[in-house]
């Protein structure tokens, strides 16, 4: 394979990813004006699991909504160190926000939108944060 043919191919990799990468910001862009309906008093429910077996908590967004404003592209990221988990976060009105943390910080999340049957009605891409979980108003059981 000559040089020239190389430096293509490698061109076009490279141009596909960028796409991809600023593409799903784009389009995450577009339907994260969702978030505009919630606001610090906005009710939640945490969970650990997709399909919803069980609450870890719930309360209401507080400071953690204003955070979740700040979101970058998804090429930002800053990680902390320490446990890596997934959080689901369910919002009125058929929202779900899918939260990947490390060491109890927010860094990268999805917004869903489902239908009343459950079914996915629009999703965002992935959004970089930093936004610690502390920052939730958690409701005392």
């Amino acid at each position: 394979m000559s040089e020239k043919v190389k430096f293509n191919i490698a061109l076009v990799v490279i141009i596909f990813i960028f796409f991809k990468v600023f593409y799903s910001f784009w389009t995450a862009a577009d339907f994260l004006v969702e978030l505009e309906r919630f606001n610090v008093e906005t009710p939640y429910k945490l969970s650990l699991s997709e399909d919803w077996k069980g609450e870890l908590e719930d309360g209401k967004l507080g400071d953690f909504y204003a955070c979740l404003l700040n979101y970058r592209g998804p090429s930002v990221k800053r990680r902390n160190s320490g446990e890596s988990r997934i959080y689901y976060m369910y919002l009125p009105s058929g929202f779900r926000l899918t939260l990947y943390t490390y060491g109890g910080e927010v860094n990268l999340f999805f917004l869903y939108k489902f239908n009343s049957d459950g079914s996915k009605e629009e999703q965002s891409g992935g959004v970089t944060v930093n936004c610690p979980l502390s920052l939730l108003t958690k409701d005392v059981n």
